[in-house]
């Protein structure tokens, strides 16, 4: 029984910044990994039971020191990479979804990674469960994706509790799984703010190869090391596509460039153009 942990982040509106819902996916077996390695962490850099330890740096115990959390995080990604756990993320440019409530932005957010979710489940031909970070305002949204699933534009909906067999919360301290998750997706969200504009891209840099190597991703056809994460790790929406306005389809391009830029292992992407999606 697999088990995707979610959460959001960059949940207020900055203009030409991204909203992000995103998250871990274990196994059984890489759950208990996983487990030990942050226990291993957390004992070796000094936190204590009762500490947090998450991604902000300004949660960290006042014992450990921005240096000590900075290598505390990068090690605890290294861990998630040579364990193989997976990573799935959806972003959505601010301007796009500013007149939606955050009830409606967090409601997509998670359609979008539960049919992503469910896909990687056909394909390891497994079943699992999906946590989101507590929030007492989606307990019916969660009802309504295992009764009705998805619903589409056309009213028609895809089921997904032939797969997803349970949605339900947690919190933060509850589990090392969502020490994992948080430090995770805090680490990706601040590449994508750095790729427009707001952090200093050599920590960018050093971050985001190992946060591209978790990221789920399938082998490109005729390539020997790269994958392609466009539609299965990584969710750009509204699809470029169904983007009207120049400037808001270049920021899609933008950030896909800017973190291709980052990674020192260019996924998926031929000479020319780079897509959303294709880091």
């Amino acid at each position: 029984m697999h088990m995707f942990m979610v959460d959001e982040t960059n949940r207020d509106y900055v203009e030409g910044h991204f909203f992000i819902v995103g998250g871990l996916v274990f196994t059984p077996e890489h759950a208990l990994a996983v487990d030990r390695a942050v226990s291993a962490r957390r004992a070796e850099f000094g936190y204590r039971p009762g500490d947090n330890f998450k991604f902000n740096t300004n949660e960290r115990p006042a014992y450990v020191t921005p240096d000590q959390h900075r290598e505390v995080k990068r090690l605890v990604i290294a861990d998630l990479k040579e364990i193989g756990v997976r990573m799935i993320v959806s972003v959505v440019l601010h301007d796009l979804c500013r007149d939606q409530p955050y009830d409606t932005r967090m409601d997509w957010g998670l359609n979008t990674l539960a049919g992503a979710y469910r896909k990687l489940l056909v394909a390891d031909r497994a079943h699992g469960i999906m946590l989101i970070d507590r929030d007492n305002d989606r307990f019916d949204h969660l009802e309504y994706l295992f009764q009705h699933g998805l619903r589409m534009f056309s009213g028609d909906h895809i089921r997904v509790h032939d797969r997803i067999k349970l949605f339900g919360m947690t919190n933060d301290n509850a589990s090392n799984l969502s020490s994992a998750a948080d430090i995770a997706l805090g680490a990706f969200r601040y590449c994508v703010n750095t790729a427009v504009g707001a952090g200093r891209e050599p920590v960018a840099r050093v971050m985001f190869p190992d946060l591209a190597e978790v990221m789920w991703g399938v082998p490109v056809v005729g390539e020997q090391t790269d994958k392609q994460i466009a539609g299965y790790g990584y969710h750009a929406r509204p699809k470029t596509q169904n983007i009207t306005v120049p400037w808001h389809k270049e920021r899609y391009f933008s950030l896909a460039a800017a973190l291709t830029k980052y990674s020192l292992d260019l996924i998926g992407q031929p000479q020319g153009e780079t897509e959303p999606g294709q880091v």
